[in-house]
């Protein structure tokens, strides 16, 4: 057989194979779950389960958290109003990128007081657009001490901040 018969026929044979494959980048973008979450506190074994994320996927849906006095418009806490210290029934600020959580995504808070007492929690969706979330706690029954939020997205808590309830001289900062 002429080399050239040869050549045309493994390339027709090879042609079918190479549709029926996915390029690396494809494949990549194929096997990212962009379905929402759910969130829960507890760590869901396996990676199959509706609300189980991967731990490394789970913290790129959250960046930026921050804790502070005052949200601005854009959903964001400015530097100036940026602090962990907290007077008795001043509003705690807890606000976090979301832009790349898929939409209805479910983000939950949980704060924590001194003894490690749960407070409360508050989940918020991920709305379509969004790229800002901002969660907001009322001190007004809370006494002076340590206190911790925790930010889960699925099964995976992402981030932590921790703050005080100090003296009103001793707030703001």
């Amino acid at each position: 057989m002429k080399p050239s018969k040869l050549l045309a026929m493994l390339l027709v044979g090879a042609l079918p194979l190479g549709m029926a494959c996915k390029s690396h980048e494809q494949a990549e973008v194929d096997d990212r779950d962009d379905t929402a979450t759910t969130a829960t506190t507890q760590e869901v074994p396996g990676t199959n389960s509706p609300g189980d994320l991967n731990p490394v996927e789970a913290q790129t849906m959250i960046d930026d958290v921050t804790i502070g006095h005052k949200v601005g418009a854009d959903g964001t806490i400015a530097a100036a109003d940026q602090g962990d210290d907290f007077a008795p029934g001043e509003t705690v600020n807890l606000a976090m990128k979301v832009g790349d959580a898929p939409a209805g995504s479910a983000v939950k808070v949980v704060w924590y007081g001194p003894g490690e007492t749960k407070i409360n929690e508050d989940t918020k969706n991920v709305e379509t657009g969004a790229t800002y979330l901002a969660f907001q706690a009322d001190t007004a029954s809370w006494k002076k001490g340590d206190y911790r939020a925790e930010v889960w997205i699925g099964d995976e808590k992402v981030n932590t901040q921790e703050f005080q309830i100090v003296d009103k001289d001793k707030a703001g900062k």
